[in-house]
């Protein structure tokens, strides 16, 4: 028998994941998800001043996407793509946050039933693997596109 606790849980990380894949797709139609040229698994916060602005925007300024598509974009213009994509990195991690120490605190508290514990602690590699592949579609759309395409850099 499972507890009610956990199928709230379990409730609210599922909407917790559809949030993410709103999030995601907004990301994706607005082209913000090459605006933040690194990854670190811990986050970052968002540049707090001006000069932090305008490097993480140089540094921008060094790839493709900025170069081909973006060129002459306005600082205004790239705070606003470097937010979608820094909120949706954040809210990735939440998510893991929302599913993973619960998870733990339930199962440190013999909470979910055995029969359940392979496959939540599967739902929970297959979360953190959806980091690697995003980490993956920003490396590739961040390096120059392959000549026989037709030289927009995407996400693969």
């Amino acid at each position: 028998d499972v507890p009610r606790v956990v199928g709230w849980w379990l409730l609210g990380s599922a909407a917790s994941v559809f949030g993410m894949v709103v999030l995601g797709g907004y990301t994706r139609l607005t082209r913000s998800g090459l605006s933040m040229t690194d990854w670190r698994p811990q986050g970052s916060a968002l540049p707090a001043t001006e000069a932090a602005w305008e490097a993480e925007f140089e540094r921008y300024k060094q790839f493709p996407e900025y170069q081909r598509l973006n060129r002459g974009m306005p600082l205004q213009e790239f705070k606003e793509i470097f937010f979608v994509e820094w909120a949706h990195r954040m809210a990735g991690r939440t998510v893991g946050l929302i599913y993973g120490l619960p998870l733990l605190g339930f199962a440190a508290a013999r909470m979910i039933p055995m029969s359940m514990a392979p496959r939540l602690a599967l739902m929970f590699c297959l979360g953190g693997s959806q980091g690697l592949v995003g980490w993956w579609m920003v490396r590739s759309g961040l390096e120059e596109p392959p000549p026989d395409l037709d030289g927009v850099p995407r996400v693969s």
